[in-house]
């Protein structure tokens, strides 16, 4: 076996066929059913220099001369400095012969020399393989979600059709936030600040104006569209809360439901679900084509996992992530 760094933007399609077939089976073992992208968006996604969250590194493992594992290193540059964001994953004939440790190893000396102290992992199955490898080299489990899907055939839009709250209104865009709506907006984005984190080292973005306007030209460079639903208080025109969905080029017919948020002071209206509903409306008459959206949200959540399955989620999986400090990973 050899573990090498690995450079998307100069790989050979076979080496991206292999890191896909590695990538898509570990996946669809351990959420059967739910929708793969397509080798081509694959290859979109990873040949980006960078993710939303900070500049990636990769490793793969080769064993015969074949791709059998891959490790992604991300560094989140705005906040997060802390920490790494890792992913590893390796083909499952290839699995218990030590290959996503020795690609964990390889990560760890980029990760100290960028001061970064504990490393993270995402979505990982509760119970599954991912969970016991990384609870066996020292991480410890600190927070769960919920993976929700809404297949769109399958949901009676009646579940959309919601009165809006009295004294309030939607406003809506693809893209860049209005100007006049701008401020109102970033500070209904702090919101997302009370949802529940469990023990995560993670912490949500500071939602400035200048962070907004540099997340929506982040999502356009990516060839990512965004489309914003918010709930405006009629009487004083606040921003009350909003809800985020982005689509990527790579995949037009899938829709990822990203963060809604609700000010404190205007909780209890029903405003979450009135705009998800407002949101799936708007989406399905503009965009016919997407027939899958999926969600995450925390374990705990629990009003807001009753508030997607009003509009049409179901739950499909739990999964964790899990964080060890550098050291406890050193020692073993």
């Amino acid at each position: 076996m050899d573990i090498a760094s690995f450079f998307p933007a100069r790989a050979t399609e076979r080496e991206i066929s292999e890191c896909y077939e590695v990538s898509t089976a570990a996946f669809s073992a351990d959420f059967p059913g739910r929708p793969v992208p397509s080798c081509a968006a694959f290859a979109e996604q990873l040949r980006m220099p960078t993710s939303l969250l900070g500049t990636q590194r990769f490793w793969v493992a080769r064993a015969h001369g074949r791709i059998v594992g891959m490790v992604t290193l991300t560094l989140p540059d705005r906040e997060n400095l802390q920490l790494t964001i890792t992913s590893v994953r390796v083909a499952l004939g290839d699995r218990r012969r030590g290959i996503g440790t020795a690609l964990l190893r390889a990560t760890l000396p980029d990760a100290r020399t960028v001061g970064r102290v504990v490393v993270t992992g995402q979505g990982l199955k509760v119970g599954g393989d991912g969970e016991k490898w990384a609870s066996s080299l020292g991480f410890g489990k600190v927070q769960e979600f919920v993976l929700q899907s809404l297949t769109v055939p399958d949901v009676d839009p009646d579940l959309w059709r919601v009165t809006a709250p009295a004294g309030f209104r939607t406003e809506q865009w693809t893209g860049a936030a209005p100007q006049g709506l701008v401020a109102g907006y970033a500070r209904a984005r702090t919101a997302i600040m009370d949802a529940p984190t469990g023990e995560s080292s993670l912490r949500f973005p500071d939602w400035t104006v200048d962070r907004v306007r540099q997340h929506e030209a982040d999502l356009r460079e990516r060839g990512e569209e965004q489309r914003i639903v918010v709930a405006v208080h009629e009487r004083t025109g606040t921003v009350a809360g909003l809800t985020e969905m982005v689509i990527s080029s790579a995949r037009p017919t899938v829709g990822y439901q990203q963060e809604t948020a609700v000010l404190p002071a205007f909780r209890g209206h029903g405003l979450g679900r009135f705009i998800k509903a407002r949101q799936m409306q708007w989406l399905t008459a503009e965009r016919p084509e997407i027939d899958w959206v999926a969600t995450n949200t925390a374990a705990d959540n629990a009003h807001m996992i009753r508030v997607n399955h009003q509009v049409g989620y179901r739950t499909d999986a739990t999964v964790a992530d899990v964080e060890a400090q550098i050291d406890t990973l050193e020692a073993h």
